[in-house]
């Protein structure tokens, strides 16, 4: 059956210069049935972070370009429609993205996704291979929750977190219950006396993202313009350069999921 193209060309700047990127999705038997029920919270965080800057994989990508493909993938992909996306690169071999949603005999879902880079070469290959140490992302999908494998609840002990570490859990996890643990944790973490910066910057951007997920914008603007100050603040602080990278991430995210 002939493929349908979603999407066509995509110009891209980067390093200083712009060059001409195209970012096509292919699907066989499209239909637009919006199967991918999770929340845009969980959506445009991992997808954004696992399948763009983990591995250096495409960072230099548009707020256009990342949510083209994610709307693509919430309104197309299901159980029965995979999507293949192929991103055209600098170098011999493209980005390419095999990108579906897997129902298991007791009725677990999972979206999967398979690239093709090679995580022990630290290169693209020429097509995906999943027996040949292919970077893979699957998560465990739940109602409107999306959870990565490592976050899921039987995976952390959640008595041995600090409890800014504890907080994020109880956010990324897939129990719906421990949402309304959330906003109690944080507070009890911010009204510590001599708290380091550290565990204060990844409290208030826990909180941040706490409000994302309930489209609080209003405390999202505040929120992130607080963080800011925190960061220029501590310019020569080299521990707090994770965390700012995490927030920049975040701030990518804001910006798609508007």
């Amino acid at each position: 059956m002939r493929k349908i193209l979603l999407i066509a060309t995509i110009l891209i700047s980067s390093f200083g210069y712009a060059q001409s990127e195209k970012i096509t999705i292919k699907s066989e038997n499209l239909k637009a049935v919006n199967y991918l029920k999770a929340d845009d919270f969980y959506v445009t965080h991992y997808l954004y972070i696992d399948l763009f800057l983990r591995e250096n994989l495409f960072p230099m990508a548009r707020i256009e370009d990342v949510s083209s493909i994610l709307n693509a993938i919430k309104t197309y992909v299901s159980v029965e429609t995979p999507l293949e996306i192929e991103i055209e690169k600098p170098g011999d071999s493209n980005y390419l993205i095999k990108i579906g949603i897997l129902k298991k005999d007791d009725g677990t879902e999972l979206l999967i996704a398979y690239t093709n880079w090679n995580t022990r070469e630290r290169l693209f290959e020429k097509d995906i291979d999943i027996k040949n140490d292919s970077y893979t992302r699957w998560y465990f999908l739940n109602g409107n929750k999306m959870t990565y494998r490592q976050d899921m609840s039987d995976k952390s002990d959640y008595s041995a977190k600090s409890k800014p570490n504890l907080a994020q859990a109880y956010l990324m996890d897939e129990l719906p219950e421990n949402d309304g643990k959330i906003k109690s944790t944080i507070d009890d973490i911010l009204k510590e006396k001599g708290l380091n910066i550290s565990d204060k910057i990844l409290a208030n951007l826990v909180l941040l993202k706490y409000h994302m997920y309930l489209r609080d914008s209003n405390n999202v603007v505040k929120q992130a313009k607080y963080l800011n100050e925190l960061f220029k603040e501590h310019p020569s602080d080299f521990s707090l350069k994770g965390l700012e990278i995490m927030f920049r991430a975040t701030e990518f995210q804001i910006q798609l999921m508007k």
